[in-house]
């Protein structure tokens, strides 16, 4: 046996004494199995699909594939090491027991270099299974190890938790492995123990044997392996030499034993992500997120309600369409009552139904509480980024799988904002960055799954807030994987963002459109910009509110730099919104309404000197076209509700005159890279509470307002900008921001509404809302 050849070694190989294997590698490879053999599989779906099914989660979407019972993946072109399948259902704890993982692996290019196995124990323990399930391609602190095959036949274990030379992963072996010579297209089963032994430490063996014969052909330990590298995720992995193309792998009979590996069947996910949906009276309208599955096989979705009687019955049946959504709708709801529902695909009873509850709206209630939310990224820094560095002097070093750079799945804002039950939620764009937490894949053949990867992080966040209460999605700049976004009513100028337009494939645009804002309340004019984008500005009622949702990136003509600022001219909202507007304004007299935008209709902000900071990508821009979006929001007596700057901001934006405007909340970033801040080199008059970051302020291009509150970041611009080395404003260190969510509470028989602003970390009974918060406004 190869074990009994392990001990042999240093003399058949004439190498010498140093590479003796140490006694306790002996004793290892001599050690019984402490775990029965596992026989309880992983289900991999039998579909030719990109959904590899309920227990595992892909890096990336697009880099993996479910074929005929096998996990395959398909992308092994040169830069794209360390691809990695998490098992979601399956978490190393802290245990001093034996565990025991299992799993046949085979080279999809035989004769092409790279590697296969297991990534074991990332995140330490101190991450949420979702969060250490993006472990991925570098290494980095809190990464844990990997135990590997290689194309050479070579069996061994590798760091993954090495923060600077991100791609060396330093062999981790004891002397004396047993090779088993050039793999080619050879099946191999892949047999990891992990052993206790004294003092609290284990070793881990990685036993290699014949897919066809189940005969051990190769061997390799890893002793007095410290217990904190063996508890957080087990990942599968597949990868091609550091900068260099290769094979990728395939996988299948994956299974797991032992006490120390915690099972939690509560962890699969699928086929249904997460459920959106809207109420406006007498409509409903819901969509179910799918995972990328097979539509051949399972073309369709059933929306189910339950009965009084308890019984479940189908309501409406709908096509999985492009960004695997189902659209459901009903224009006889009765809002009256609440009702369960469920999603399932008709025919099937081997998948779970995602369950949720469509809330009761009732008509005239003493307050109606509504979450604010936008500008999200998963991680602080890209999992793409080779090395982290700090970006200025006061920055922490943030370890790579780590709380302090994986956010996702934002558990503290998740659950301080439901803490306040919020009736209705808010999320005013920027569900994702098109650089977080992966590259740029927007100009990919690839390009929708990459987006749905994205998209999916945040759902997954989010679901558990957005299934059992009405919600609100407007698409911002970053969702259309855009940096800026004049949108110019689809028209494009030129190949840059500035020439305004669209800038990637327009089936992509329609399929962001799709998952997002299907469930919104339906468009006043539902007809298309130019590329047929779709388009969803509208109003609804809930709650005893008039609310109306707009798009002030669409129809906003690109920037024109010629000019001064305060005389440019062009497009904010366009003809149609204004039109909208203007309807909009007389209807349902004596109800408090409210507008839900992007932006804010302005550009409160400054630079390190503390004087007006030009940007066109503000809503500040251009001045007439903001101009008579205000004077038609102060037609309807409205209060504005907003995000995007990421600067969490209260401030009433005028006319003529420093009081003759409407009041806009700005929520704050959920977790957001670039930084704003509103610091004035002057004292402003009017100051709110002597706060010298109010007051009446001009932005560049002429637009009056008085800021009521900021919340700004906790590092000052100048102190900020005094170590910059970047073109921009970027910031990684969560405890130098000031990041969190709105809550806006509509009491209308007291003609009131009440804004608050709170910390992402702040926990509502006992912490403080951002200094400024909260403010009342009698309407």
């Amino acid at each position: 046996m190869q074990r009994r050849q392990f001990i042999k070694l240093t003399a058949s190989a004439g190498l010498g004494a140093s590479i003796v294997p140490s006694l306790a590698a002996l004793a290892a490879a001599e050690r019984s199995s402490a775990v029965a053999m596992p026989t309880d599989f992983l289900a991999i779906e039998n579909n030719h699909q990109t959904w590899l099914g309920r227990d595992f989660w892909a890096n990336r979407l697009q880099d993996w594939q479910a074929n005929s019972g096998r996990i395959e993946c398909v992308q092994s072109d040169e830069s794209y090491e360390v691809r990695t399948v998490s098992l979601l259902t399956r978490e190393l704890t802290e245990a001093h027991k034996p565990a025991r993982i299992r799993l046949t692996v085979g080279a999809l290019q035989p004769g092409k270099a790279g590697f296969c196995g297991l990534l074991l124990g990332v995140g330490t323990g101190q991450l949420d299974y979702r969060a250490s399930a993006l472990a991925q391609r570098f290494s980095g602190a809190g990464g844990g190890f990997m135990a590997t095959l290689n194309s050479q036949g070579e069996l061994g274990f590798q760091d993954f938790s090495e923060a600077k030379n991100t791609l060396a992963f330093e062999s981790l072996t004891r002397p004396g492995a047993s090779p088993i010579g050039e793999l080619g297209d050879r099946a191999v089963v892949l047999d990891c123990h992990i052993d206790p032994v004294a003092d609290g430490r284990f070793d881990v063996r990685l036993i290699a044997l014949d897919a066809k014969t189940e005969l051990e052909i190769g061997f390799a330990v890893r002793t007095d392996v410290s217990p904190d590298e063996l508890m957080g995720g087990v990942m599968l992995v597949s990868s091609t030499p550091a900068k260099q193309p290769g094979t990728g792998w395939w996988f299948k009979n994956i299974a797991t034993a032992g006490d120390k590996i915690l099972v939690e069947p509560n962890r699969a996910e699928g086929p249904v992500l997460g459920c959106l949906y809207s109420l406006n009276q007498r409509v409903m309208k819901l969509t179910a997120q799918f995972f990328p599955l097979n539509t051949d096989a399972y073309p369709n979705a059933q929306l189910q309600l339950k009965s009084a009687s308890g019984e479940w019955q189908t309501r409406a049946v709908a096509a999985i369409e492009d960004g695997f959504v189902a659209r459901f709708r009903a224009d006889d709801w009765d809002a009256s009552q609440a009702v369960d529902y469920r999603i399932v695909i008709p025919g099937d009873n081997q998948y779970p139904a995602f369950t949720g509850q469509f809330k009761q709206d009732s008509a005239s209630p003493d307050e109606l509480k509504v979450g604010l939310y936008s500008c999200i990224i998963p991680t602080a820094k890209s999992l793409d980024e080779g090395h982290y560095k700090k970006l200025i002097p006061e920055e922490r070093e943030l370890g790579r799988y780590t709380p302090d750079n994986i956010f996702f799945p934002h558990n503290e804002l998740v659950s301080n904002s439901a803490t306040h039950d919020p009736d209705l939620c808010l999320f005013v764009g920027d569900q994702y960055y098109e650089t977080y937490p992966t590259r740029y894949g927007r100009d990919t053949p690839q390009a929708k799954l990459d987006t749905l990867y994205r998209w999916y992080l945040w759902l997954w966040a989010f679901r558990d807030m957005a299934r059992n209460r009405p919600s609100i999605v407007l698409v911002d700049d970053h969702d259309v994987l855009q940096g800026n976004l004049w949108g110019n009513a689809g028209v494009s100028g030129g190949p840059k963002e500035e020439d305004g337009g669209f800038k990637w494939d327009l089936d992509l645009m329609r399929m962001v459109y799709r998952v997002q804002c299907s469930h919104n309340p339906d468009a006043y004019d539902p007809t298309p910009i130019n590329g047929c984008i779709p388009v969803y500005y509208g109003s609804f009622v809930y709650g005893g509110v008039n609310f109306a949702f707009v798009e002030d990136r669409k129809f906003k003509t690109a920037p024109d730099y010629e000019p001064d600022p305060e005389t440019t001219s062009g497009v904010l909202l366009g003809t149609r919104q204004e039109q909208f507007l203007e309807n909009w304004a007389n209807s349902r007299p004596g109800m408090p309404k409210a507008i839900i935008t992007a932006s804010m209709w302005g550009s409160p902000q400054t630079d390190e000197k503390g004087e007006p900071l030009l940007d066109y990508d503000a809503n500040g821009y251009p001045p007439d076209g903001r101009r008579r979006a205000i004077a038609l929001a102060k037609k309807a007596q409205a209060v504005v509700l907003s995000g995007d700057q990421h600067l969490g901001m209260l401030a009433e934006q005028c006319l003529d005159s420093f009081d003759d405007g409407v009041l806009f909340f700005s929520g704050p970033a959920s977790a957001a890279f670039w930084q704003r801040w509103f610091e004035p080199a002057r004292a402003l008059d009017n100051q709110r509470n002597d706060d010298p970051n109010t007051g009446n302020f001009v932005d560049t291009f002429g637009n009056k307002m008085r800021v009521l509150a900021v919340a700004n970041p906790k590092i000052s611009h100048a102190d900020f900008q005094d170590d910059n080395t970047t073109w921009g404003k970027f910031l990684a260190d969560r405890q130098l921001k000031s990041e969190g969510y709105g809550l806006v509470r509509f009491r209308p028989a007291k003609g009131e509404v009440t804004f608050e602003c709170w910390p992402w970390d702040a926990d509502p009974s006992r912490d403080q809302q951002f200094s400024g918060w909260p403010y009342r406004y009698k309407y």
